[in-house]
């Protein structure tokens, strides 16, 4: 700047105040239509961009000032510009805090010099801008929108006060012009000093000719012993003169512009003034207007266009005012109107983005979004609560706002992702939108949405992939992320995604000892057979090949298929011919079935719970369809010696020649046979005796069956066979001799029925009868031959006769499961429908052909067409009934039957067919009679005739309710009178004719039972027994009633006991519930029968198999509501079913455990879960055994069984309830606690460790512990947070003792410590789940301040593996602990001398914006002993080692929980300074040499260089003034001179009064505090220069700033 003022000053005084200003406003350069500039994508908004204004505004400026040719030119506006003028940079001599009018959020524009413009041009720039006004050209540009939001207004032109344009300045040679060039703010009249403000400036250049050297004037002082001294006294010098340039030590003087009330016209003329440039902003700041505040000042802002710089301005006024108008109510009134001006913002962005699609959309968000991006980053908003609303924005957009959602999340990424709280809901929230992108797009398409979000995913991946840890949603957003790295395959996005995997993986998982390959295999393949819908076809090739994939070894899979098939903890003999066909399949596809049933063989010949019975079954059938051979068999036992193991086959180890004797012989050549009778005799199996038992047999058959046999000779007799004592080669040749005489009773019928009506054709039609088929059918079950029983229905499903169709359909329905194993359940139900629809086109059915078929279709799901069909016809039945019961003479029959005696049977039909209509005196009267008319067949042993379910079916037609009561009250008199033959008798044609179901007879039991129990409890547990005979199936049928109608109940039976239900397992609850000590002998043994029945345990056993979790519940089993005599018979029970051979009872409980845990496998898993239950139950109130008792053995049977690995015990110990497991953890937990207990103790006793016990003792433990852990913990485990927070202090005292020998320590070869570390580790991880609830904030500081200490261990630095995997500990606990913690953790770090950024993700840092102002405050000592305490302090605290504590953090750690949480004001003073030793440590000082006459409070400015580019000749004055103050201090000792004389004692500090130094010792030290600028009160200075000419100067010549 030159001393004579420029062009238009003298004017600009005129029209000062007039509201115009000095400088018109500028231009913007034109932009031709080839250089045009391309339009930005409609769909993208970039909040830093305010170069894609339209240029419209432009084009109209430029037409109103062409046309108004009256209006005077400015006095600047003479000044040539072109159009090619490069705008021109900010001035470089501000000082750093200096605010231009320029937003912090726009990008800055491109810088030319004049040298650098084309053709070297003459240019001549325009002067500098003022201070708080916008640099021409850039805000200018921004498009004015009219009030309201309507749009777009066209730019207007300033009307300042104009001077006339001077003449062009002269050009010279060479381009350049006189006496003008470009302001840079470097030249030496812009730094203002004392001698330039007097005497000016000259361009005349001041020469210094330097005619010798300066070394000689400096080597003399250099070259002696204090030269060191004076250099380094020197550069002591230089420090404190720059550090007294940057102090402040005047008083605050701000005071902010003052408000008043105006009317509305003049606040929109006042905010029109402001939103224009050309009028200054100290003219504004006179007068503010009063009622603009929160979300409408921002509206105005936006409505009209308000620069940025002058928003932030008028945000900065109206908010200082209305804080210190809140100071009057307290600090809690700033704090509220800070968060409401932080709303306001929130609401205005959030109604701008609301207007998204409307007209001019885009130019209003882009404003709104680079307003609230100035105001954050000066730091004029609640950053916490502005944040946490990006994040809730985001989180609920919808999905046509996502993209602008998203770019405002990038706008405040690095802030987001700086803490972990903030950064794992921003990951959250965009993995779940990538996640609904990716569902509704296609594989092969790729939006512009989902490019910036895969973008942002991208850039969050590489910067903070600690944000995207997330274990409790990994199995969710885990896949996002892996098709996220397949579409991007770098590969440090690919290693990233990994690394997140591994680290989450190992955070979820245990690390626990896999399980082998095989019994993987094993336990899927036996869930797989489990888990076969057999009420639908079976597809047997399908399945087969599952099998496969699960394991291509062959001998794998046919043992586990043989295995569950010969299971004694599965029912059903379904199971042999589902394993049947999948041997036969794999045969088939070329697997070597024969070794491998072999192999099973040898692999089950000691294990005596396997069932070899069945596997035998299953080679005979493999036998029949030649896919075993025999003659191979029999020479593999002559080749391999098997023959001569032993001569008694009934040995399990016999298994070689018993399967010789269980094999079919139909079909075998005859040398095979004499093989077989040859190997046979040198045992004590006689191939004679089995031909004459054989020829037995076949004969009492015939006898039983003369007319199937058609042979005359023979007579009927019935005798029965004793099938048991058959072998299984017997039963199987006299299957085959009832199969070939039934084929045989075929006839060929020329006019058979068919489907349709009128056609009839010849066919093949049996001629069995109803009562043979039967007979038939008894010997084969009794055989347990199903294979020949289907075929032989097949051929009786041609029979024209109804009641063999019946019994046919009732032999599917009871048997379907098994029909659908061998495959031939779809063809014979076809074969019996077709049969049906056939009959009923020449005749009625007989009902009881329709109520099979009825029952079969409801029980395999039929299709509709049959259905409807048996339900027409079964409705024209009982209209046919009630047809043929109209009589004339019905209305009097009520007086004939009283006068008369009902006697017959007869009579009964005449009267049941004779009437419409009966009272429930006569209904009583008929049942009665139908009663004793069956008790009379039964006391004769007559068995009844099938009349009685037709006579009961027919009474109920007259009422049906009056027949239900009668019928309740008759079998409650049963059941209460212990009539047991008599209900055995009478039940079945009830449940048979529909009048009564066995749901109904339950109810009727259970009422029956409440109603005894009050009065005795012996007749309530008989009638229970009673209840339970007539509902439990049996395999043979009940003699006192037809065999059509007894297996016709007995298929009932088995329908309601095999309910899902589970409707017979409450009448179970019952009777145990009647169980008590007082029992008579009798009755406890009718008890005993019952448990240990086939029928009662097949029952219980399918219901365990199935569902264990509804018998557990149902019977109560874990819990104490059982006596003790009904918890041991319940208990005799399970252990029947477990071990069928009864030792398990008469072992002791830990012998019990110990067999339980054994004999656990995959098929006997939930027996054992339930015998577990129930030996803890028993135990809680057992006076001998206690729950400790069982839960150490528990344990110490599950530490042998995972040594073994033989058995599935995580199954075992993960099925139990949640009370047993935490029982079996706690037990664990402790004995792992208290063999840590010397991390604890002294130093010395940690070094004792024992190696390889230590590794396999916490292996054990810690599997347990992982498999019995659950999301919900009691709360008597919050004791096991001090525990481990102790054994973590002391592994870190441990490292701290052992820092030396730190790579011995955690991985060599005898040491367990790092075996230790992931135990505790793993138990912390385990008890983290319960932190958000139930842990007090005591043990969640304790818990993290802990696995602090241990991650920022130096010794664990060269352990990465274990230094992430503790980290991530802490991460994932630190997602659950409240916010009252967390901000202490933050005081707790802030207060540590080190900078730790985990730390600071981990815990969030404090506020601290300002961290290079410190408050420089002066302390008096009180002492000079405490003066050099003082003095020693820091270097005490520097020479402590990397690894230990500070004196002052071990006192803090003692109860991190509790008295850190309570901290008082001294302990808070000492983390200030703390903290402002930190900032000492980043900026450094020199203390030693305090500043003198420093009484008030200074505050200091570090590291800055506030003087500015000086010139030559200040620069010479500044080194000479500089180099008489070092030899000034030269004549002084140096602090380092002080330190370092020898002999000096070392309690220097008390002798020092007669010592040179001694009087600077005696000085106050200066401190330095942390100091907070007041964001609110820094404004841009609106003085200025009166006489227009407003550059930035520099505040050197001043040495004060104003705060």
């Amino acid at each position: 700047m030159t001393s004579r003022p420029g062009p238009g000053i003298q004017e600009s005084l005129q029209h000062r105040g007039s509201g115009g200003s000095s400088r018109p406003q500028g231009r913007r350069p034109s932009v031709k239509p080839g250089n045009a500039p391309q339009h930005v994508p409609q769909d993208c908004i970039d909040p830093t961009l305010e170069d894609q204004r339209r240029a419209a505004g432009d084009t109209a400026t430029k037409g109103r000032g062409a046309g108004n040719a009256k209006a005077k030119l400015g006095t600047l506006e003479a000044i040539d510009t072109s159009s090619n003028e490069a705008v021109r940079p900010l001035p470089k001599g501000r000082p750093p805090l200096f605010f231009s009018n320029v937003s912090s959020s726009t990008p800055d524009l491109s810088l030319q010099s004049p040298q650098g413009l084309a053709g070297g041009m003459a240019v001549n720039l325009p002067v500098p801008p003022r201070p708080g006004i916008a640099r021409p050209g850039e805000n200018l540009q921004q498009p004015r929108i009219y009030p309201g939001g309507t749009g777009v207004k066209d730019k207007v032109t300033a009307k300042g006060p104009v001077t006339e344009m001077p003449a062009p300045a002269v050009v010279f040679a060479g381009g350049r012009t006189a006496d003008l060039f470009p302001w840079t703010g470097s030249q030496p009249e812009d730094t203002l000093s004392e001698a330039l403000v007097k005497g000016g400036i000259s361009n005349k250049p001041q020469i210094m000719n330097e005619t010798n050297t300066a070394r000689p004037s400096l080597w003399s002082n250099l070259k002696n012993k204090s030269g060191l001294s004076t250099l380094s006294t020197l550069f002591v010098a230089v420090l404190e003169k720059r550090q007294s340039c940057g102090r402040l030590s005047g008083p605050n003087s701000f005071k902010p512009p003052p408000r008043l009330t105006l009317r509305d016209s003049t606040r929109e003329t006042w905010l029109h003034d402001l939103a224009n440039p050309t009028v200054g902003i100290k003219r504004l700041s006179r007068t503010i207007p009063h009622g603009i505040t929160g979300k409408p000042l921002l509206d105005q802002c936006l409505n009209k266009n308000i620069p940025l710089p002058r928003a932030v301005w008028l945000a900065k006024c109206v908010g200082i005012n209305e804080m210190r108008s809140h100071q009057r109510k307290g600090q809690a009134g700033t704090l509220t109107w800070l968060r409401g001006w932080t709303s306001s913002v929130e609401q205005f962005l959030d109604s701008t983005v609301g207007t998204m699609g409307q007209h001019d959309w885009k130019p209003r968000i882009t404003y709104a979004l680079q307003l609230a991006t100035s105001l954050y980053k000066d730091h004029l908003l609640e950053e916490e609560h502005f944040l946490d609303w990006v994040l809730k924005g985001l989180e609920s957009c919808v999905p046509e706002r996502l993209f602008l959602w998203l770019l405002i999340a990038s706008l405040y990424g690095p802030d987001l992702a700086a803490c972990r709280r903030r950064g794992k809901r921003l990951a959250e929230s965009l993995l779940n939108h990538a996640e609904k992108i990716y569902e509704a797009e296609d594989e092969g398409k790729t939006s512009s949405l989902l490019q910036y979000l895969e973008k942002i995913i991208l850039k969050l991946l590489t910067t903070s992939p600690t944000c995207m840890l997330l274990p409790r949603t990994w199995d969710r957003h885990w896949p996002v992320l892996r098709r996220l790295a397949s579409r991007h395959p770098e590969a440090n996005i690919t290693n990233v995604v990994e690394g997140l995997d591994l680290r989450t993986r190992r955070l979820l998982h245990a690390s626990q000892k896999p399980s082998s390959t095989a019994q993987d295999c094993s336990r899927g393949l036996l869930r797989l057979l489990d888990s076969t819908d057999l009420n639908k076809t079976v597809r047997s090739e399908q399945l087969a090949l599952h099998c496969m994939d699960i394991s291509p070894s062959a001998r794998i899979i046919v043992a586990a298929a043989l295995q569950w098939a010969s299971s004694p903890y599965r029912d059903g003999c379904y199971r042999i011919y589902l394993v049947t066909r999948l041997i036969r399949k794999w045969s088939l596809l070329g697997v070597d079935t024969d070794d491998a049933i072999l192999a099973y063989f040898h692999a089950t010949e000691r294990d005596a719970g396997s069932d070899q019975r069945n596997a035998f079954r299953i080679v005979a059938e493999l036998i029949r369809s030649q896919t075993f051979s025999v003659g191979k068999y029999l020479q593999w036992l002559i080749a391999t010696g098997s023959i001569g193991r032993s001569q008694d086959i009934t040995l399990q180890t016999s298994w070689p020649l018993r399967l010789v004797t269980e094999i079919p012989l139909t079909g075998l050549p005859p040398q095979v046979r004499n093989l077989r009778s040859t190997l046979l005799r040198s045992t004590n199996y006689s191939t004679e005796q089995e031909e004459q038992t054989l020829d037995e047999a076949e004969s009492v058959v015939r006898r039983t069956l003369p007319i199937l046999f058609d042979d005359p000779n023979i007579e009927y007799e019935r005798n029965e066979v004793n099938i048991p004592k058959l072998s299984p080669s017997i039963r199987f040749e006299l299957a085959m001799i009832l199969r070939k005489q039934v084929a045989a009773n075929m006839q060929l019928v020329e006019h058979a029925p068919t489907k349709d009506p009128s056609v009839e054709e010849p066919a093949v039609v049996c001629t069995i009868s109803a009562q043979e088929f039967h007979t038939v059918r008894t010997y084969l079950e009794g055989f347990g031959d199903y294979a020949i029983l289907a075929d032989i229905i097949g051929v009786v499903a041609t029979s024209l006769d109804s009641h063999v169709l019946a019994a046919a359909a009732d032999t599917l329905n009871y048997h379907r499961l098994a029909f659908r194993c061998i495959g031939a359940f779809e063809p014979l139900f076809a074969k019996v429908a077709m049969r049906y629809a056939a009959i009923r086109t020449v005749r009625f059915p007989e009902r009881e052909l329709l109520v099979s078929l009825s029952d079969l279709c409801r029980n395999v799901l039929a299709e509709g067409d049959l259905v409807q069909a048996l339900a027409y016809d079964l409705g024209r039945h009982d209209q046919k009934n009630v047809a043929a019961a109209c009589s004339p003479v019905s209305d009097t029959m009520a007086d004939t039957f009283h006068n008369m005696a009902v006697d017959s049977e007869e009579e009964i039909d005449r009267i049941l067919s004779s009437g419409t209509s009966m009272d429930h005196q006569i209904m009583t009267r008929v049942f009665g009679k139908i009663v004793v008319s069956l008790k009379e067949q039964v006391a004769k042993s007559i068995v009844p005739s099938g009349n009685h379910a037709a006579w009961f079916y027919r009474l109920r037609s007259f009422d049906e309710s009056c027949f239900d009561g009668i019928v309740i009250d008759w079998t409650t008199s049963l059941l209460m009178k212990g009539q047991s033959r008599m209900m055995h008798a009478a039940i079945p044609p009830l449940v048979v004719s529909g009048c009564l179901t066995l749901w109904q007879f339950q109810d009727i039991t259970r009422r029956a039972i409440n109603k005894s129990r009050a009065t005795s409890q012996e007749d309530s547990l008989r009638i229970c027994m009673h209840g339970l005979d007539v509902l439990l199936p049996t395999d043979s049928l009940t003699p006192l009633c037809q065999p059509q109608e007894a297996y016709r109940y007995r298929l009932e039976q088995q329908n309601f006991c095999q309910g899902s239900d589970g409707r017979i397992l409450q009448l179970l609850r019952d009777l145990f519930d009647s169980i008590t000590d007082a029992l008579s002998p009798s009755s406890q043994s009718s008890i005993k029968g019952l448990l240990s029945s086939e029928r009662l345990r097949a029952v219980v056993k399918r219901h365990i198999s199935l569902n264990g979790e509804t018998l557990s519940s149902v019977f109560g089993i874990g819990t104490q509501s059982f006596s003790a005599a009904s918890s041991t018979q319940l208990k005799t029970l399970l252990d029947s079913l477990l071990d069928p051979t009864n030792r398990l009872s008469q072992k002791s409980v830990a012998d019990q455990v110990k067999i339980i845990v054994e004999s656990a496998s995959c098929l006997s898993l939930p027996f054992c879960q339930l015998q577990i239950r129930q030996l803890f139950a028993m135990s809680s109130v057992a006076a001998d055994t206690s729950v400790d008792t069982v839960s150490g053995s528990l344990v110490e049977a599950i530490r042998s069984a995972i040594e073994r690995d033989d058995s599935p015990w995580n199954e075992l110990v993960a099925g139990l309830d949640t009370g047993l497991r935490t029982k079996i953890r706690e037990n664990a937990e402790r004995e792992l606690l208290q063999a840590s207990a010397f991390f604890s103790g002294p130093a010395t006793s940690r070094s004792k460790t024992t190696g390889i016990d230590d590794e396999a003792f916490l292996r054990k433990h810690l599997t347990v512990i992982n498999l019995t852990s659950s999301g919900t913990l009691t709360d008597l485990e919050a004791p096991i947070f001090a525990t481990l927070v102790e054994r973590l202090k002391g592994i870190a005292d441990t490292l701290n003792n052992n820092q030396r020998r730190s790579g011995q320590i955690m991985s060599g070869p005898d040491s367990s410590l790092r075996s230790w570390l992931n135990a505790l580790l793993r138990l912390t991880l385990i008890h983290g789940s319960m932190l958000l609830h139930k842990a007090p904030n005591q043990h969640q500081a304790a818990i993290l301040w802990s696995l602090r200490l241990l991650f920022t261990h130096p010794v664990l630095d060269n352990h990465p593996v274990i230094l992430e995997y503790i980290f991530d500990i802490a991460v994932f606990l630190s997602d659950s602990i409240s916010d009252d913690v967390r901000n202490h953790l933050i005081k707790m770090n802030t207060a540590k001398p080190t900078d730790e950024p985990r730390c600071a993700f981990l815990f969030g840092t404090p506020s601290t914006f300002d961290g290079w102002l410190a408050l420089a405050k002066p302390l008096a000592p009180t002492s000079s002993a405490q003066s050099t305490a003082t003095a020693q302090q820091p270097v005490q605290q520097n020479n402590n080692a990397p690894g230990q504590q500070p004196p002052f953090y071990n006192q803090q750690l003692q109860s991190p929980g509790s008295a850190a949480l309570q901290r008082s004001s001294s302990q808070q003073h000492q983390q200030q300074q703390m903290h402002a030793q930190n900032q000492n440590r980043m900026y450094p000082q020199y203390p030693q040499h305090p500043q003198q006459n420093k009484t008030l409070s200074h505050f200091q400015r570090m590291a800055s260089n506030s003087n500015g580019n000086h010139s030559q000749l200040q620069q010479m004055q500044q080194m000479q003034q500089l180099q008489g103050l070092a030899q000034q201090r030269s004549a002084q000792s140096s602090p380092l001179q002080m330190q370092r004389q020898p002999g000096q004692p070392s309690q220097a500090g008390n002798t020092q009064a007669g010592r040179p130094g001694a009087a600077r010792q005696d000085k106050p030290e200066i401190k330095t505090l942390p100091y907070a600028l007041k964001r609110w009160e820094i404004l841009p200075e609106s003085g200025g220069n009166p006489a227009g000419n407003e550059t930035a100067i520099s505040l050197s010549l001043f040495g004060a700033r104003r705060a």
